[in-house]
């Protein structure tokens, strides 16, 4: 082989070392040697004989292909600059680290959407599928690193979920069974493997007791009261002690002024709100009431009313709008009765309809548009009987 040839190979190294130990010490720690130096060749492997193929490009494009970014870059590492194709390697490392990068984001992409869609089993597949292209532990691959370990962090995070609520379960069940034991024990006491079997369900619920007692403590620190109430009574119903009876005490006491805080919290944000509503719809009174839209002043005045709203400026505005609706009423009124005795009706009873839209008990226009129409039947009636 021309690698055998090459004194400045690591190979040629290694067997000049083996030859030189074989001299010294006995067959069997040779033997040895010589499983040692054939790791030390298989390490070497593919990307030193690599580095000594005439073309070198054409296989990091192969490797490239086949997402071996491993291979790759191993066989760059180990090829000198007197090698024919070394500046042309340096360009092509320049996008075959590109390269190396979309392969990286392709694979947290994929692996995200194995996790939401909790396909566990492919994701730790496809995580490892990529380690064994690009070996974890390159400079290089960094983003592949990160992958890795978000993978296994969410991994562990719903793993503690899971075993937190496995041991829930297990605790209520051990409150609703234990009790049932006891009770059978206490019919039949001669029963050995009975009260063997108690004796370990006894051990299991202190300790689980304990466990309980830790998830009331983080749930307090966390102001997850209610949580807390239920996991500490939990944990005194499988086993009742001082402590535990003391968290129970000072849990009715935290979240009572803790309820009691947020009761008020909550009133006052509700009361900025409601300020804040009643701000812009004061606005729009205003606002309808400077451009003569009385209609809407006065809806918009009876959604303050429902709100319990009574303050000054609102008591203005309701007296300022009552003397301009009075003030309206009377001029259409007015000019209705101009109509009528013109002997325009139908413009009269227009007028008269208005004036019931600002106040709709008016008897008088009520009257006048009944009347009107009367008139307006009549004289149709006769214009009838003259043409015939």
């Amino acid at each position: 082989m021309i690698v055998m040839k090459n004194k400045e190979s690591p190979i040629f190294d290694a067997i000049i070392n083996y030859k030189k130990l074989t001299h010294k010490i006995p067959l069997n720690t040779s033997f040895i040697a010589i499983i040692l130096i054939i790791s030390f060749l298989s390490g070497c492997g593919t990307a030193f004989v690599a580095s000594k193929q005439d073309d070198l490009l054409t296989q990091i494009d192969v490797w490239s292909a086949e997402n071996e970014y491993g291979k790759a870059f191993n066989t760059m590492t180990y090829v000198k600059e007197s090698h024919p194709q070394y500046k042309a390697l340096q360009i092509r490392k320049k996008s075959l680290v590109i390269q190396a990068n979309e392969y990286e984001q392709s694979i947290d992409k994929q692996i995200k959407s194995f996790i939401k869609a909790n396909q566990w089993a492919e994701a730790l597949d496809l995580i490892d599928q990529a380690k064994e292209k690009y070996p974890l532990g390159d400079s290089k691959n960094r983003d592949l690193i990160k992958t890795e370990k978000n993978l296994l962090s969410e991994q562990q995070q719903l793993l503690t979920s899971i075993n937190q609520k496995l041991m829930i379960k297990r605790s209520q069940w051990m409150i609703e069974t234990l009790p049932v034991y006891h009770e059978k024990l206490k019919t039949d006491p001669r029963n050995e493997s009975l009260q063997h079997q108690i004796n370990s369900l006894d051990k299991e619920a202190k300790q689980l007791s304990q466990e309980l007692t830790l998830l009331a403590r983080q749930a307090i620190d966390k102001k997850h009261y209610k949580t807390a109430k239920i996991r500490i009574k939990q944990a005194i119903t499988l086993e009742s002690n001082k402590e535990r009876e003391d968290i129970a005490a000072q849990l009715k006491g935290r979240s009572r002024q803790y309820y009691k805080k947020k009761k008020i919290k909550k009133q006052k944000s509700q009361e900025k709100t409601r300020k804040e509503q009643q701000t812009i719809l004061l606005q729009e009174i205003e606002k309808s009431y400077n451009t003569g839209d009385f209609l809407r002043t006065r809806q918009l005045i009876s959604r303050l009313d429902e709100n319990g709203q009574n303050d000054i400026q609102l008591i203005q505005i309701k007296q300022e709008l009552n003397r301009s609706i009075n003030y309206t009423v009377k001029k259409l009124m007015s000019k209705a009765n101009k109509n009528y005795t013109d002997g325009e009706f139908q413009d009269a009873i227009n007028l008269w309809q208005q004036v019931l839209m600002f106040e709709p008990d008016n008897l008088i226009a009520k009257k006048n548009i009944r009347r009107s129409e009367k008139v307006i039947e009549k004289l149709s009636s006769l214009r009838e009987k003259q043409s015939n």
